[in-house]
C-alpha cells in the first residue's frame, strides 16, 4: 500500500516511537527481573530461594539478619548459587534441606563481598552426623577440604557448636571455607586468582612472622594450631576475624587490616 507525503511524516515518528517503546519495556522489564532477583536470591547461576529457604535464613542467620539492604542482597545470592551450583551428600544421614542452607550460608559469610566467587573448583559437599575418621590416618576429623577432589567435608554436631558460641573463634564451618577460599585463589579455574595481590603481600609477610611467634610460644592471639602452615594461619584467622573481631583489631592491627582487604569486608565497621 502506498502512503502520501503527510501520511509518511506521520508514520515514521509512530514507527520510531514503537520501536523506542518496546525497548524501553524490555528494559523496564530487566530491571525489574533483576531487582526482584536480587529479593527473592535468584542469581545467574540457577533458581532462588523457596520462601521456607529464605525463612530458615532469618531465623538462623544471624550475620546476614545485622546486614544493611544492599549486602543482604547479595549474601543472599550468593547462597542461592553456592547452595545450586553443588553436590550434597549426607554420609550415613539424610541431609535437610536447613543443612544445605546453613552450610550455603557459612560460605557466603566469606564470599559476599566477593562478587561472583562461589568456589566452583569445589563441587561435593559432604556431611556427616558427627565426627569422622580419616580413611588414610583413622584420626577423627571435624572438617576436612580436599582439594585434589574437589571435596569439602564436614560435621553437622560440630557445624552447629561452632555457631551455638559465637564468641570463641572455634566454627569449623569457617574454617573450612577459608581453606577452601584459599586453594580456589590457587587453583586455575576461571574464579582463580581473586585475591587482592597488595593486601595478599602484605599478608603473606604478616602471616610468616606471626607463625614464627606461635611456633615460638609468643602468639599474640590465635591458638597454637594456626602455627602449623600458611593455609591453616588464615583458617584460624578467619575464625576470630568472624568471632574474635576487637581483640583481633586491638592486638593484631596490621594482620586484621589485611585480611579486610583481602575480604572487602570489616566486621568492625560493617553492619554485619
Amino acid at each position: 500500500m502506498l502512503l502520501s507525503a503527510q501520511q509518511e511524516d506521520l508514520a515514521m515518528p509512530m514507527a520510531v516511537g514503537l520501536v523506542l517503546g518496546a525497548v524501553f519495556s524490555v528494559l523496564l522489564i530487566r530491571v525489574s527481573v533483576k531487582l526482584l532477583g536480587g529479593l527473592l536470591g535468584i542469581s545467574s547461576h540457577g533458581k532462588g530461594l523457596a520462601q521456607q529457604q529464605l525463612a530458615t535464613l532469618h531465623k538462623y542467620s544471624t550475620f546476614m539478619e545485622s546486614l544493611g539492604p544492599e549486602d543482604r542482597q547479595r549474601f543472599v545470592r550468593c547462597v542461592t548459587t553456592f547452595m545450586n551450583d553443588k553436590e550434597w551428600v549426607g554420609a550415613g544421614m539424610q541431609l535437610a534441606d536447613e543443612m544445605r542452607v546453613m552450610i550455603s550460608a557459612s560460605a557466603a559469610q566469606l564470599l559476599y563481598r566477593l562478587p561472583e566467587l562461589a568456589l566452583m573448583h569445589f563441587t561435593r559437599i559432604i556431611v556427616y552426623p558427627d565426627a569422622y575418621r580419616s580413611p588414610r590416618s583413622d584420626d577423627l576429623h571435624q572438617g576436612t577440604v580436599i582439594p585434589g577432589a574437589g571435596i569439602i567435608k564436614i560435621s553437622w554436631k560440630h557445624f552447629l557448636h561452632g555457631y551455638a558460641d559465637p564468641d570463641d573463634a572455634h566454627n569449623v564451618a569457617l574454617h573450612e571455607m577459608a581453606h577452601a577460599l584459599w586453594f580456589e585463589h590457587l587453583i586455575p579455574n576461571a574464579e582463580d586468582d581473586f585475591l587482592d595481590p597488595n593486601a595478599l603481600a602484605d599478608w603473606n609477610r604478616l602471616a610468616m612472622t606471626e607463625i614464627e611467634m606461635i611456633r615460638a610460644g609468643e602468639s599474640r592471639l590465635f591458638r597454637r594450631y594456626a602455627g602449623t602452615n600458611e593455609a591453616e594461619f588464615f583458617a584460624c584467622a578467619v575464625e576470630y576475624f568472624f568471632e574474635c573481631t576487637t581483640d583481633f583489631r586491638k592486638k593484631m592491627p596490621a594482620e586484621y587490616d589485611a585480611l579486610c582487604r583481602l575480604l572487602k569486608q570489616d566486621p568492625a565497621k560493617d553492619p554485619g
